[in-house]
């Protein structure tokens, strides 16, 4: 009977005609009508107790260094147990949808009352940093946006008195979508991962379960974003190996426009993925950081994540992954970096550092693509050197002299433009570009550069 009780007012109480309802079903909906009648008619009751509570309160406070510090204690205690009851009662009563609708404005006035009077304490103990009740804070929140909203859309404005307590509310409702930020705030802080999901899913839904304060600025554009919120929460999962969460709050967190933060969500997603051992979305999740930034830090990890893995499937795959990446983004330094590495591997250096060199034209600070520049040309030069510069080959000195030149002295020249390069923008990478410099510096007659190089190594 109770199933069908509930079924009924799922179609809408005042669409039923009652005189359709069996006996059993009229009895239920009765006794219902009377709890929730009931319920509201308590938590009024309770709200005006409240205020007398409150007002007695703050004569008292009034009273300055004789005011009775026990009693505004005691009274104060009161106030928190009495909203409580109440809030809870209204709420009951405002879910029942069975308050007619003359009384509805006295309902939600009521519960934005005392919402107000377990919200204010609460955030007071909060800001000066005290310990406090977050669970009372969270209701009397969900309390005070139902109440007020309440009171804007069930007052009557050619009522005088309602009209003054309605606009009062339409001008507060707006800004209650920061309690919504500073809740999920604190159960971000105490690592409540699940109630602060659910804040922050009230943050972000405020325009649609308020649809009358949507167009306000606050809320369009609310102080604290909404993205670096979902990046908290995405962070505190993260740490706590809560991968769920992580990749509830994902879309919305990589939209948090902090470079540091954003380049966090788009490296760790993919590591995620393999710290679960799932190595198809591992793969998969990298090869989707360059779609969210082709050119940022955690594209430039990712797409070498995906080249060292296709490295072991062999050149063929590994081409294949460079070129799809190249084909994808073709103007992107990293994925241009990326095809030089693939062409490095297979040892096709004139071909790698011209793709190197592409990467370096997109950006000329390009640090890696530079290093690889010269590492490609001094590649050649050993090449060469293996290659051609054998004493037997040539008749004279002069004509080895002339080899070496063409096929090695020159590509060591070249390559030094770019390791020379390299060092003035990663000094402190020593042990990258002294080696290189040092046996190119010997190979060019420059011994003094040589044996300063050498020095440097000496000191790692």
């Amino acid at each position: 009977m109770k199933k069908l009780l509930f079924t009924v007012l799922g179609l809408g109480f005042f669409s039923v005609a009652f005189a359709q309802m069996s006996p059993e079903e009229k009895a239920a909906l009765k006794a219902a009508q009377k709890e929730a009648k009931n319920q509201m008619s308590q938590g009024v009751k309770l709200s005006t107790s409240v205020s007398t509570l409150y007002g007695a309160n703050q004569a008292e406070i009034a009273k300055g260094e004789k005011a009775n510090k026990e009693l505004i204690a005691k009274n104060g205690a009161e106030i928190k147990k009495q909203s409580l009851e109440a809030l809870e009662l209204l709420r009951k009563a405002a879910d029942s949808n069975l308050i007619e609708e003359k009384k509805q404005y006295e309902l939600y006035k009521a519960m934005e009352d005392v919402s107000k009077q377990l919200l204010n304490p609460e955030l007071n103990l909060a800001a000066q940093n005290q310990p406090f009740d977050t669970l009372t804070f969270a209701k009397a929140v969900d309390g005070v946006c139902d109440g007020s909203y309440g009171v804007i859309t069930k007052g009557n404005k050619k009522d005088e008195f309602q009209k003054v307590v309605i606009a009062n509310s339409e001008l507060q409702m707006p800004k209650l979508m920061t309690y919504y930020a500073y809740l999920t705030q604190f159960y971000i802080m105490g690592k409540n991962l699940p109630s602060a999901a659910a804040a922050l899913d009230k943050y972000a839904g405020f325009a649609k379960k308020y649809p009358l304060v949507a167009d306000d600025e606050a809320v369009k554009n609310p102080q604290t974003p909404i993205s670096q919120f979902a990046f908290n929460i995405y962070l505190t999962a993260y740490n706590a190996k809560d991968y769920a969460t992580c990749d509830k709050y994902y879309e919305l967190a990589v939209q948090y426009p902090d470079e540091q933060s954003r380049n966090f969500v788009l490296n760790s997603r993919p590591q995620i993925y393999k710290e679960m051992g799932d190595t198809i979305r591992w793969v998969q999740a990298l090869k989707e950081v360059p779609k969210m930034d082709p050119d940022s830090e955690a594209a430039e990890n990712a797409i070498q994540n995906l080249l060292s893995i296709y490295s072991h499937k062999g050149n063929a795959a590994l081409d294949k992954i460079a070129d799809e990446l190249l084909a994808t983004y073709p103007n992107s330094k990293v994925t241009n970096y990326g095809k030089g590495y693939s062409l490095f591997s297979q040892e096709k250096y004139e071909e790698a550092f011209a793709a190197f060199q592409k990467a370096v034209s997109i950006d000329p600070t390009y640090a890696n693509a530079i290093f690889m520049s010269g590492t490609s040309k001094y590649r050649l030069a050993l090449t060469n050197y293996y290659k051609h510069i054998d004493s037997k080959k040539y008749k004279t000195q002069a004509e080895m002299n002339k080899a070496e030149e063409t096929y090695v002295k020159k590509y060591f020249r070249e390559a030094k433009e770019h390791f020379e390069r390299y060092r003035d923008l990663k000094p402190e990478a020593v042990s990258d570009w002294a080696g290189p410099l040092e046996n190119i510096y010997k190979n060019t007659g420059e011994a003094a550069k040589a044996k300063e190089m050498r020095a440097l190594l000496d000191k790692q």
